[in-house]
Parts: structure tokens; C-alpha cells; sequence
């Protein structure tokens, strides 16, 4: 296992130990998700497929993903179909999925698929985790869910928070023998950066002279 599985497995585990679940933070498992207003489905034409796909390859405009790796280090983006039961591209992270924004989030959404079967004292589960400003020991929010697999289960999650709940890293971990997880059809909405809001707010104030005049 790689080292970042390593030490994410550890800060999880004490993260369980010593907080509750955000009530500022709402995860929903189901058939279907809404979609935002920023999207990733690894489809989009000239988007990076294979194997060993760098991992900052989506943080560029419109993504702002400054990171997007699996728990192994490596990543490959491709025809997943015998875990997702679809033909279009998904993304595959052996030991998990680990993204990391470079703007804060209020929602998102996800299709999540993982081998390693329901929750139980003996391990199993897929664990969604939310961190914010890289505290690993004190997470925004986390939980384990039965993860679908190979047509089977409910695949889609949706994030939605309140109270000025924000967060810029996702983790979508299994707890099996040797997790397998595969992430696909991304949405979230982001907090816009301040130089965008200034460049807003400047618009509106021409746009207010100009009415004036």
C-alpha cells in the first residue's frame, strides 16, 4: 500500500475515534445525484486516458483540482465497465480516491463503485471523508457506506452542507482486503476565489454607470 493510504488509513481511524459526524454536512446515497455547476465525468474531449495519468492533470480551468490520485500513486482513467456496468470512461484508484480542490466546496456530487463489500466489525465498507485546509485529525465529515459493485448497489452520493460548512478535499476510501474503488460523473459547486468576487463586483459597478448614464 502506498504511504498516502497509509497515513490517510490512520488519521481516518482517529478521526472516528475522537469526532462526530459534521451536522453542518449532509451525504445522501442513492440512484442518481444531482448535477452542479462544475463537472467531471472523464469524457471530455482531449481529457487525459490510460495509465499513469499525471495528477494534476484537471487543474486547469473550469476544474481547479490541484490534485487527483489514487491511495497506490498511480492513476488511470478508462473503460472500467466490469466495476461500473458502463461503457464510458471512469476513474480507477487501487486503495482509494484522493482529490484535493484548490477552492472551497459547499456541494458536490459522485458515482462511487469499491470491492470491498457492506460495513462490518471485521472491516468492509467504503468510507466517504471530507477534509478542509488539510486537518486529517479533525475531518468536515466522514461515514461508511455499502458501496455498489459491478451493477449492484447505489452508486450515487450527493454533498450538501450548511452553517457555512465548507471543504476542499475528498477521500473515497474502501476498507476490503485490497480496495478497489472507481469514481466517475463528478459535479460540485465551489466558493468563487476573492479575486473573482472583486472582478464581479467590479462588473456590476460598470454595468450600474453605465444604466446611470
Amino acid at each position: 500500500m502506498n504511504r498516502i493510504a497509509v497515513l490517510a488509513c490512520a488519521a481516518l481511524v482517529a478521526g472516528i475515534l475522537v469526532t462526530p459526524a459534521s451536522a453542518g454536512v449532509i451525504v445522501v446515497q442513492g440512484s442518481s445525484a444531482p448535477v452542479y455547476a462544475t463537472t467531471l465525468n472523464f469524457d471530455e474531449p482531449g481529457g487525459p486516458t490510460g495509465a499513469n495519468v499525471p495528477n494534476n492533470s484537471w487543474a486547469g480551468a473550469p476544474w481547479g483540482i490541484t490534485e487527483f490520485q489514487s491511495g497506490a500513486g498511480n492513476n488511470f482513467v478508462g473503460d472500467i465497465s466490469p466495476y461500473t456496468g458502463q461503457t464510458t470512461n471512469s476513474y480507477y484508484g487501487p486503495y482509494g480516491v484522493f482529490i484535493k480542490f484548490s477552492q472551497d466546496l459547499t456541494e458536490m456530487s459522485f458515482d462511487a463503485w469499491d470491492t470491498s463489500g457492506p460495513p462490518s466489525p471485521f472491516g468492509g465498507g467504503m468510507a466517504v471523508v471530507l477534509l478542509n485546509d488539510g486537518d486529517e485529525f479533525n475531518p468536515v465529515y466522514f461515514n461508511s457506506f455499502t458501496p455498489a459493485i459491478a451493477g449492484t448497489g447505489l452508486p450515487s452520493f450527493n454533498i450538501t452542507t450548511d452553517s457555512g460548512t465548507v471543504f476542499d478535499e475528498v477521500r473515497i476510501l474502501g476498507f476490503g482486503f485490497f480496495p478497489e474503488t472507481v469514481v466517475d460523473n463528478l459535479s460540485w459547486n465551489a466558493i468563487p476565489e476573492p479575486g473573482s468576487l472583486s472582478l464581479l463586483a467590479l462588473g456590476i459597478v460598470g454595468l450600474m454607470r453605465r444604466r446611470v448614464k
